[in-house]
């Protein structure tokens, strides 16, 4: 079952989300996650905006959703998003999804 977050973002700025991945409730026990391959998209109104996925941190363990600022212009004011994690036998796993409320730039 994926995991739910409900997110905000500006129009018209870069958007980052990061994730870290651990084994444990007290995150000390970090999951390499570099075997697999993630990809994460929005969908606002009829626009599907790709996301850029980076896996990065000390353990390889944290993982860094980003949207270009470019790609977050004139956009509509509500979508949602997820992002699907593929592990190295093919498997496809919806790992976090939710709905995306934008605040409109005024200027």
């Amino acid at each position: 079952m994926a995991g739910i977050l409900d997110i905000d973002i500006n129009e018209g700025d870069t958007f980052i989300m990061a994730m870290e991945f651990w084994s444990d409730c007290d995150n000390t026990i970090p999951i390499d996650i570099t075997a697999s391959t993630f990809i994460g998209n929005m969908k606002l109104g009829q626009t599907l905006i790709p996301m850029t996925m980076t896996i990065s941190g000390v353990a390889n363990n944290v993982l860094e959703a980003k949207i270009d600022y470019l790609l977050l212009a004139d956009i509509p004011s509500a979508g949602n998003y997820d992002i699907v994690e593929e592990d190295v036998v093919g498997e496809r796993f919806r790992t976090l999804q939710g709905t995306v409320t934008v605040s409109k730039d005024v200027a």
